[in-house]
């Protein structure tokens, strides 16, 4: 097989971003869900955790010596509507934040071909290949050293503020409740800002990851230059055949000339030229072979073949196939017609000086 050692082009990348193979960090994706859960719970949602607070110490304070059906779903009811509309909106900024983050690194990306059931995913055995392959080890590093840092954080924060929590005891309820949801957050923050310092190098190694699975050989790309633009001696043969139907037409065309003005023998060129033209029209010109094709053209059809060397070679590099020639060519093209004019009526036209 060969190296893979060249950078992936855009059309290899876009093939696999329809696959469904984009950088994506999942460590982005929690560390902003806990931000922005701490930043609601702080902001908007500081008005749960006082509902919520006054909700036990009323339950606790008006405990009916007999519970009921009825007071279980009045209780219920009054829990729902104090809490669900501040914990819905939590809820939705949440899934929201968390959205906009997976379409923001997937660029709004609707990979189909991600979508279905694979039959493969049910055998054990690649399952365990999976598991114990190199790439799986990785990952279970990556997963501990995750986990690792993030416990360690966590026991940090909670060890200096240790004593905080043991004296919640000493408080009263209310206190200890609003302590408790401010280590809370805070806890929730330094997570998330712990997150999203993974977040950034999580996105960069699997951009480098995705990018080194996606590297292709020389031989690969020089396929796929072939694919996208085509066979070069394909594109070669395309052209010679179109060249070839071009110069067919052109070929029939000098069957309607007025005159064929020669070099003599290098070039020539068909002129088109009657009563109701603005002005002379090039149908054909050639070199070589060509001119002596056109010359023979003419031949066979009895049309004058005059020499005039300035004028043939002026027209074969300034006038293109099936313009009219130039006006600083008026004079000498007007003096080959009066010649060919001067003709009229004979039935063989031999190759021509004026």
């Amino acid at each position: 097989m060969a190296d893979k050692t060249e950078a992936p082009t855009p059309h290899r990348l876009q093939e696999a971003r329809e696959e469904g193979q984009v950088v994506r960090s999942q460590e982005l994706i929690t560390a902003v869900v806990i931000l922005m859960g701490a930043f609601l719970l702080r902001g908007p949602g500081a008005q749960l955790g006082l509902n919520f607070e006054s909700l036990i110490t009323d339950s606790l304070v008006e405990l009916p010596a007999e519970i009921s059906v009825e007071w279980l779903r009045g209780t219920s009811f009054n829990v729902g509507a104090k809490i669900l509309p501040s914990f819905g909106l939590i809820l939705v900024g949440v899934m929201l934040a968390g959205t906009a983050v997976t379409l923001a690194q997937t660029q709004f990306l609707w990979a189909g071909k991600r979508i279905g059931f694979d039959f493969k995913r049910l055998n054990p055995l690649e399952g365990f290949k999976r598991i114990f392959s190199k790439h799986g080890f990785f990952e279970l590093l990556r997963a501990l050293f995750k986990l690792g840092w993030v416990s360690w954080v966590a026991y940090g924060f909670l060890r200096s503020r240790f004593v905080t929590l043991i004296s919640l005891t000493q408080f009263d309820f209310a206190t200890a409740v609003d302590s408790f949801i401010e280590i809370s957050l805070s806890l929730a923050l330094r997570v998330g800002g712990m997150y999203l310092v993974l977040a950034v190098a999580d996105y960069a190694y699997q951009r480098w990851d995705l990018y080194k699975n996606l590297r292709m050989s020389k031989d690969e790309i020089k396929q796929e230059h072939k694919r996208s633009e085509g066979d070069p001696l394909m594109k070669s043969r395309i052209r010679g055949m179109q060249r070839r139907m071009a110069r067919g037409r052109m070929m029939a065309n000098v069957a309607k000339a007025t005159v064929v003005v020669t070099n003599p023998t290098h070039l020539a060129v068909a002129i088109e030229y009657h009563d109701g033209m603005r002005a002379p029209k090039l149908l054909a010109k050639g070199p070589y072979h060509v001119a002596e094709k056109i010359v023979q053209i003419a031949k066979e059809n009895n049309i004058p073949v005059v020499q005039n060397i300035p004028l043939a070679r002026s027209i074969y590099k300034t006038i293109e196939i099936g313009h009219e020639i130039s006006a600083d060519l008026y004079l000498a093209m007007a003096e080959v017609l009066a010649y060919v004019y001067k003709l009229r009526g004979k039935t063989h036209f031999a190759t021509t000086k004026p």
